[in-house]
């Protein structure tokens, strides 16, 4: 390249930068504005309601599905290919849809790793699993069906197909809600048990296929080995730190909850809103029967101790409460095992204004976020002026047990006597008057009227300011983790105010 051509891109570069330099407010100005657009048009909306095995499908979920499917149709080339070529390419897209599948042993490690939530994981793996039992399908309607005459189950290729077939029909015949409901841990096991079947059939059915590339499954084999081998030593490294006892729990029932405290190996940085995997091996019946628990308290940094506030149901949360104490200082110490944290925090400290609401046992997930914006308060490390927690219950049994756990963000809440944080409880049952309850909480009867608690968060009424001159509203953000039908309430609610700088987040743990 000449000299002259060289000078010429440098001082092209130089003047492109102080361009981009100039401008990059308003670009980052129009993004922000299309993100708000596409929010408003695809995100927030809802095609589908939710309903108790389906939905809510919103605009950007049907595209992007869509999309995925209109992907796989077009590579089958159904229109230029014959009908056993398209079979084939079937079975070969199918195995290309199921490499998200097995990647790792538990998807929450995953979905870290990926850096999305385990809700929108979850997505990608349901969806995935789908179409390549799609794809399977469609390879045995049009390659094996023809030929059924001659199908022999004594030939290897066959039955192994026949078993892979099988054993991913029973993963999404198990994957319907009603069927994985009535245990999480015996679900979860039989659908690792059926991947592990499914991984052998499928490639003992391909060791029978000439010229197969199996580099490319050696190569997918090393990746998963590797991940495999990273996560067993990031729970290693949690559980055991040199010249240092196993994490111990020490378990204790309030009314009709569960609270264990945890103190652990090595300190650990646990960020609002995160989980862990919890396996407790003189509870569980079973070897590896673990569940994810928010993880309720929050420090600035490391800690030494996480504690666990449960809703006993089914399943190891039963077996839980069953081994619980009612006094907390009798509890007995027992071996703990867990994995994480996992999930993804929602940054919270540059809003102005953060209304919390909760349904249930939903208030686990909130609660360290109380913290968390009381010590940014505190130590002017968050924009946030005003915290609001609408909590919904159907009695006080709730309420009751979780009385110092909301003493405990209470009691921080006190620079300058300046109160930011507000709790209105809200109890369904009979005989429920306006009572103070707690520590600047506030007990009504009744259902909770979020759009007009709402309303007055957006109006800014209980946030003072200088009338010397015009002050803009900061930020609002509206977090929630109850009922799919409150969720759905918040989401239409906070639509139209989007444009006034309103947001709504649905956070991982949600009581359902």
């Amino acid at each position: 390249m000449e000299t002259v051509y060289i000078y010429a891109i440098c001082i092209s570069s130089v003047f492109a930068a102080f361009f981009l330099l100039t401008f990059r407010l308003y670009f980052l100005q129009f993004v922000t504005y299309v993100v708000l657009l596409l929010s408003k048009v695809l995100t927030y909306p809802q095609i589908l309601r939710r309903h108790s095995s389906l939905g809510p499908w919103t605009p950007a979920g049907l595209i992007v599905h869509t999309a995925y499917v209109t992907a796989n149709i077009y590579c089958l080339e159904f229109w230029k290919l014959t009908a056993t070529k398209v079979g084939l390419r079937a079975a070969n897209l199918a195995l290309i849809n199921m490499m998200p599948l097995f990647l790792g042993t538990h998807l929450s490690f995953l979905a870290d790793l990926f850096g999305v939530s385990l809700k929108a994981f979850r997505m990608v793996h349901r969806s995935a699993g789908m179409m390549s039992f799609a794809l399977v399908l469609l390879h045995v309607l049009v390659v094996v069906a023809p030929g059924v005459g001659s199908f022999s189950l004594s030939v290897p290729a066959n039955l192994y197909g026949l078993i892979g077939g099988l054993a991913l029909s029973f993963l999404i015949l198990l994957s319907i809600p009603i069927l994985r409901k009535p245990s999480y841990e015996l679900f979860l096991r039989i659908h690792q048990a059926l991947a592990v079947l499914v991984t052998y059939s499928t490639v003992r059915h391909l060791m029978s296929t000439s010229k197969f590339p199996w580099l490319y499954v050696y190569n997918f084999a090393g990746i998963v080995a590797g991940l495999l081998v990273f996560q067993c030593g990031a729970v290693i490294f949690r559980n055991k730190a040199w010249g240092c006892d196993f994490p111990r729990a020490y378990i204790a029932r309030v009314n009709d909850t569960v609270r264990i405290r945890i103190t652990t190996s090595r300190p650990v940085e646990v960020k609002a809103g995160q989980y862990i995997n919890l396996w407790i091996p003189s509870v569980s019946w079973y070897i590896l029967q673990s569940h994810p628990f928010v993880v309720t308290n929050w420090v600035e940094g490391k800690q030494g101790t996480l504690e666990l506030f449960i809703q006993p149901r089914r399943g190891l949360t039963r077996e839980l409460f069953s081994h619980g104490t009612l006094d907390a200082r009798d509890s007995v110490p027992r071996l703990a095992l867990f994995s994480g944290p996992h999930g993804v925090s929602i940054p919270v400290v540059e809003y102005e204004t953060v209304l919390m609401v909760a349904t249930g046992f939903g208030i686990a997930a909130l609660l360290p976020y109380l913290r968390e914006l009381i010590h940014g308060y505190n130590t002017c490390k968050t924009r946030t002026r005003r915290v609001h927690l609408v909590w919904q219950l159907q009695s006080l049994d709730i309420g009751v047990a979780a009385e110092s756990l909301l003493n405990n963000a209470l009691d921080d809440d006190t620079l300058d006597n300046g109160y930011i944080l507000c709790i209105s409880i809200y109890v369904e049952s009979d005989g429920i008057s306006k009572v103070p309850f707690s520590q600047r909480a506030t007990i009504y009867p009744g259902t909770a009227d979020v759009d007009e608690i709402l309303q007055d968060e957006i109006a800014g009424k209980y946030i003072k300011r200088l009338q010397t001159a015009p002050e803009e509203r900061g930020k609002i953000l509206v977090m929630v983790s109850g009922t799919g039908e409150l969720r759905d309430r918040l989401r239409a609610l906070v639509r139209p105010h989007l444009d006034e700088r309103v947001r709504l987040q649905e956070l991982e743990f949600q009581p359902e």
